[in-house]
């Protein structure tokens, strides 16, 4: 259950990240590393917020919403940028799309299960 309400938040991230990049890249012309990053940023606040809120809530317990934990959250959250960035990069440059947005949703599809692991083993733990 948990990891259907993570692809949730993801798609939600997703989202909004993907808005970002196609208005800026292909619609105004900026660099997409650059606004790859600014999409992802967003994206991680409105995920962490949405994470600790809904995914991985432990029953009737309210869990904070921590500095700490936010840190920790975007730890994982820049491991999977990498991936993310990489094969972004790669798609760019191997198939040249004219919608690079295409390539920014495989390089956050590439993330995806390096952030479930990392998100849910070492921010969410409830040990």
């Amino acid at each position: 259950m948990n990891f259907t309400k993570f692809l949730i938040v993801g798609l939600l991230g997703t989202i909004t990240n993907i808005s970002i990049f196609y208005l800026f890249v292909d619609r105004l012309f900026y660099p997409p590393i650059q606004i790859s990053i600014i999409g992802f940023i967003f994206a991680s606040i409105q995920n962490y917020i949405l994470n600790n809120n809904w995914t991985f809530t432990i029953k009737d317990k309210k869990r904070s919403l921590t500095k700490l934990n936010y840190f920790k959250y975007l730890s994982v959250s820049i491991l999977s940028l990498g991936v993310n960035l990489s094969v972004l990069q790669f798609v760019l440059n191997q198939y040249m799309p004219e919608i690079k947005a295409f390539a920014q949703l495989v390089g956050i599809a590439s993330g995806t299960l390096v952030n479930y692991l990392g998100v849910k083993r070492w921010i969410f733990n409830e040990k």
